[in-house]
């Protein structure tokens, strides 16, 4: 009987025990320069302030939110950007540094404009 238990029991916990094993098997099919990207990015949020972790949140929720046309509308141009020579990257980060530096309240009223156009 407690044979019958056990094995009762064993083959109601095989899902779970497949679904813990699901993100092992994700790692392990990781390139070793992936693995070094996540655990580099790891250290870096282990080591932000608490307020900058917060905006990170987010930024990541704004970006799940967005429809799918535009998320993948987004990682084109990302893309894009990253086919572009040195000198070229730097001249775009330069300008949009410059429309970054917004006053609070011109950020608002552009978020607002944002939102209002979707």
């Amino acid at each position: 009987m407690k044979a019958r238990s056990f094995f009762l029991l064993l083959f109601l916990l095989m899902p779970t025990l497949v679904w813990a094993e699901e993100p092992l098997q994700k790692w392990r099919g990781l390139s070793p320069r992936e693995k070094e990207t996540i655990q580099r990015n790891y250290q870096r949020w282990r080591t932000l302030p608490p307020q900058e972790k917060g905006r990170l949140r987010e930024e990541w929720e704004h970006w799940r939110g967005l429809p799918e046309e535009r998320q993948e509308k987004l990682k084109r141009r990302f893309e894009d950007f990253r086919q572009l020579p040195p000198g070229e990257r730097q001249q775009w980060r330069e300008k949009f540094g410059e429309r970054r530096g917004l006053s609070p309240q011109e950020k608002q009223n552009l978020r607002e404009r944002l939102k209002k156009g979707r």
